[in-house]
């Protein structure tokens, strides 16, 4: 199992790497920043075993936050 800040990383990763229809950036470098502290650390620590850092970056995403 990864710890939190490790996981953290790879869903700032996911974040930075979403792109729309037409390959653009969904999102800015500080909009993923800020989107990646969404979440506290037992929270995202309870959902590590049920969801992807990718899963949680879509979950940020769609959510509009």
């Amino acid at each position: 199992m990864q710890n939190v800040t490790e996981y953290r990383n790879l869903v700032l990763k996911a974040l930075l790497s979403a792109v729309d229809d037409d390959g653009r950036r969904r999102i800015s470098d500080e909009e993923a920043a800020e989107l990646a502290q969404e979440f506290t650390d037992e929270e995202l620590a309870f959902g590590m075993d049920f969801n992807t850092p990718e899963e949680v970056a879509d979950m940020l995403l769609d959510a509009g936050i």
